[in-house]
């Protein structure tokens, strides 16, 4: 089950930055795939996963509230919302959107960083759940 969860998160991070990019507007990071990848620290990505799980719960709240609401300025203002609260996050963990980005791009191509993000993500998780 625990792994079902992990890959979840996986699937879920990739979306996450999808949809941050058509939010802000901002092309999607694939160009950085024919740069050499960033080194990413422990701290960092511990950083990045205490953020992405932040911003996952947010998503989670904004799908719900997107579902019940059908006026097309409401959905609007839950979108610029759901922007904002990302924004907020990611400058709670002093994290730039373009750090944030690049270590997704990272643990999506590099097997040993999607591991150590991986066991971040459920050491936090299970630190949460009984915490």
């Amino acid at each position: 089950m625990v792994k079902t969860e992990v890959w979840r998160a996986c699937h879920v991070t990739a979306a996450i930055v999808v949809m941050t990019s058509l939010l802000s507007g901002a092309p999607p990071p694939l160009a950085a795939q024919t740069q050499e990848l960033p080194q990413v620290t422990i701290g960092r990505m511990t950083i990045f996963v205490e953020a992405h799980i932040a911003i996952s719960e947010q998503r989670d709240d904004f799908h719900a509230e997107l579902a019940r609401s059908h006026e097309l300025q409401e959905r609007e203002r839950i979108r610029a919302r759901f922007q904002e609260r990302i924004e907020e996050i990611l400058a709670e963990k002093e994290m730039p959107q373009l750090e944030y980005d690049e270590i997704t791009l990272v643990i999506s191509i590099d097997e040993e960083k999607r591991l150590t993000f991986e066991r971040i993500l459920q050491e936090l998780s299970s630190n949460q759940g009984s915490g």
